[in-house]
């Protein structure tokens, strides 16, 4: 498991598109049509600017999925060295005292107040992230990610991922503010669920002879091998689907186009600082509208791709009898 090519700057070619698709699956070379593995890319950006661009200042867009092989995040954990400012997103509240933000799942554990005396967080005043559509969307969102991480014997980001780090910068809204801009925008997670519903069955139509039929998911529910059977029909989905795609841009919708404003303010910031070598790590359906940005916001031009295995597709290797 690794990230195929280099960075080496006598590598870097200059490419006139920036790509699609964020998300692959890889075949075997010798069996075509047998999965390898499941890939999500990191694309590099560096300024138009000449005299930027020779200073070494570029920008890495890093697609996440967020359940995956538990070697796929120790090696972004090991990638993530690499850059002087790792942007991250999690709805989560911002630590006063500087530390790890705290998930909007962990926010009712006790909180240690200036005495140490420990106490249940209180809100001063309700807001849109008490509501209980809100709440129960967030828990929904979570317990699906939980129940496909379970189902297909994959590990959870936040569980892998080390966000204590010193170049970890928070780069994504709080609870509140996310809610906030839900509510301004007249969505719920009802409205989202079935709007990637609805989107989800069009492109289903549309690739209808690629997408796995009824026969195929009930295999795969029998299979001895169950837990690979499911990933590589859940890879197929994942390297085909771009429903994503239409929640970005500059409608868009709260769970991307305004989240992705916050990170991009924060990617400003670290500019504005001097901050040369930045990396964003942000879920795979947000790079559509990320990479838009990079080229029109902060006239930057894609150079590169690689990709990480996310997911390990292969057969295990069978044992040898003893003698």
């Amino acid at each position: 498991m690794g990230t195929a090519g280099g960075w080496a700057a006598e590598d870097v070619k200059p490419v006139s598109d920036v790509p699609e698709k964020y998300i692959r699956m890889t075949m075997n070379p010798d069996r075509p049509k047998v999965p390898q593995s499941l890939d999500t890319s990191i694309i590099r950006f560096v300024p138009k600017d000449e005299k930027l661009a020779k200073a070494g200042v570029s920008v890495d867009l890093i697609g996440a999925i967020h359940i995956g092989d538990q070697g796929y995040f120790q090696q972004l954990n090991s990638e993530f060295e690499k850059y002087d400012a790792l942007l991250y997103e999690m709805v989560a509240d911002k630590d006063d005292l500087g530390g790890e933000p705290v998930r909007f799942v962990d926010r009712e554990a006790k909180l240690v107040d200036k005495d140490g005396i420990t106490k249940p967080k209180e809100p001063e005043t309700k807001d849109a992230s008490e509501e209980s559509g809100f709440k129960a969307g967030m828990a929904v969102v979570g317990g699906m990610q939980l129940g496909a991480k379970d189902m297909l014997g994959l590990a959870f980001q936040v569980d892998w991922i080390d966000y204590s780090a010193k170049n970890m910068v928070h780069a994504d809204m709080s609870p509140e503010e996310f809610a906030e801009k839900m509510k301004e925008r007249g969505e719920s997670f009802l409205t989202l669920f079935m709007d990637l519903f609805v989107q989800g069955l069009k492109q289903q139509q549309a690739n209808k002879n690629k997408a796995p039929n009824d026969l195929a998911l009930l295999f795969a529910l029998f299979s001895s091998n169950r837990e690979l059977v499911m990933k590589r029909l859940m890879a197929q989905q994942f390297a085909q689907s771009d429903v994503l795609d239409n929640l970005g841009g500059e409608k868009g919708s709260a769970i991307i186009t305004e989240r992705n404003i916050v990170a991009m303010n924060v990617l400003r910031e670290q500019l504005d600082k001097g901050v040369k070598k930045i990396g964003i790590f942000y879920g795979a359906g947000h790079l559509s509208d990320m990479s838009r940005r990079m080229v029109d916001e902060f006239d930057m031009k894609f150079v590169d791709e690689r990709w990480v295995e996310a997911w390990n597709l292969r057969l295990p290797a069978k044992r040898r009898p003893r003698r």
